[in-house]
């Protein structure tokens, strides 16, 4: 384990007992699938990489060599995308892949990216590799509070986001064209899983990334929720734990993974991000420190863990309408302006007293 290189004693920032440091979410393909365990609001099924396949029917394009892998996207994509012969079957599986994310529509319910999205901050981030839109598409319908809801980055490019090349702006691209010069929006470059990926190469993707490091550099908390990591994200892998090992406050710091798998095996895939024993494994969002400790997950484990005094659990209920959600969020949101309103008034004062 990574233990050694690292700045002792850097206490975390906080102010009026509030934590200033982000909570930053990872979410893979697993966390989509348990979002949503029947499938979108007309049933179309969350595909992983060994189902995906099958699941869009790709195997009536591919050519019976490849018909070993059928249960291995990520083997099959990449020994395609470097054989020049099978650039058109390249091209037809890209085609077919988008369409079929880009047609995915949240229930009207609450899911668990629901709940995932209203436990954080807007000092704290999502990162997602997925392709789906259903992140955002929840994210959108909680406009009421949008000021205060985390930040959303696509790593691996998603296929609800548009670009405009000329002005550099990324948006929602089901509202079609440029808020600024009304053009329409190009589609956001995908990641497909490759041995050798690029993070550099597109702007935008390259844009993603550099906030996330950002972020890791500077988090309390880290939940890395469905994601596994892959031999074909190595890249991925070795920027975000180029990051980890820049925080100076890593020593308070903790991760939590959520995943099925057993916990040798995320030992095993995860143990170079871990300080010492500060991390935990859990199988689903409800036992995590989100669920438990809704929008006051850093405040709540530096309590515990840097002052002794740990936060009694406020864990969310169970909710039928988004309506009851900001209904019951409204409390926190509620101490979270007094808080703010009480710093302006001390940095005004503070600022009247040294003129």
């Amino acid at each position: 384990m990574l233990e050694s290189g690292f700045q002792k004693d850097v206490i975390p920032p906080t102010q009026n007992n509030v934590s200033l440091s982000p909570h930053v979410v990872i979410l893979g393909a697993g966390a989509s699938v348990a979002a949503f365990p029947n499938g979108d609001k007309k049933g179309y099924e969350l595909p992983l990489m060994q189902s995906l396949v099958k699941l869009l029917n790709l195997d009536k394009i591919l050519p019976q060599e490849y018909y070993l892998l059928l249960n291995d996207f990520e083997e099959l994509y990449n020994g395609i995308s470097i054989n020049p012969s099978l650039s058109r079957i390249k091209t037809d599986i890209d085609d077919i892949l988008y369409q079929y994310f880009y047609n995915l529509r949240i229930p009207d319910t609450p899911t668990l990216y629901d709940y995932l999205i209203l436990s954080l901050r807007e000092k704290d981030i999502i990162a997602t590799v997925n392709w789906d839109p259903l992140l955002l598409q929840c994210l959108r319908r909680h406009h009421k509070i949008k000021k205060r809801l985390p930040n959303v980055i696509f790593l691996h490019g998603n296929v609800a986001v548009g670009i405009c090349p000329d002005c550099h702006i990324s948006g929602y691209k089901y509202n079609q064209i440029c808020h600024r010069c009304y053009k329409p929006f190009q589609p956001l470059k995908l990641l497909y899983p490759i041995h050798k990926k690029d993070y550099t190469e597109d702007e935008s993707i390259n844009r993603e990334w550099k906030q996330l490091k950002g972020y890791l550099s500077q988090a309390l908390f880290i939940t890395i929720y469905g994601y596994s990591a892959p031999e074909s994200d190595i890249e991925a892998k070795n920027l975000m734990l180029e990051a980890i090992k820049a925080n100076k406050s890593r020593v308070f710091s903790e991760i939590e993974i959520i995943d099925i798998k057993s916990k040798t095996e995320i030992e095993n895939s995860w143990h170079h991000f871990f300080y010492k024993t500060h991390y935990r494994s859990i199988d689903s969002l409800q036992q995590s420190y989100l669920w438990f400790h809704p929008r006051r997950s850093c405040d709540a484990f530096f309590s515990a863990y840097a002052m002794n005094s740990p936060f009694d659990n406020n864990p969310f209920p169970a909710f039928n309408t988004i309506d009851e959600m900001h209904d019951w969020i409204e409390p926190l949101l509620k101490d979270e302006r007094k808080v703010e309103a009480k710093q302006s008034m001390f940095t005004y004062k503070a600022n009247q007293l040294y003129k």
